[in-house]
């Protein structure tokens, strides 16, 4: 399991619900609705890094 999706599970969801997330290093890095904009700026800033990038869903949706 990588140390970003670790951080990840860890995260307060309810916060960013209905929003994208961007994890790099173990921290949030970004979080929002334009994931293009995200990805670009997180690559930048860290460019030998791996984003994790992940939706958090409303409460209403079931994930099977």
């Amino acid at each position: 399991m990588s140390k970003n999706f670790q951080a990840f599970l860890k995260l307060n969801k309810e916060k960013y619900t209905n929003e994208y997330v961007v994890i790099v290093n173990k921290k949030l890095f970004a979080a929002g609705q334009d994931i293009v904009a995200m990805l670009k700026s997180a690559r930048k800033k860290y460019p030998g890094s791996t984003p994790f990038i992940a939706k958090i869903p409303d409460r209403s949706v079931l994930v099977l």
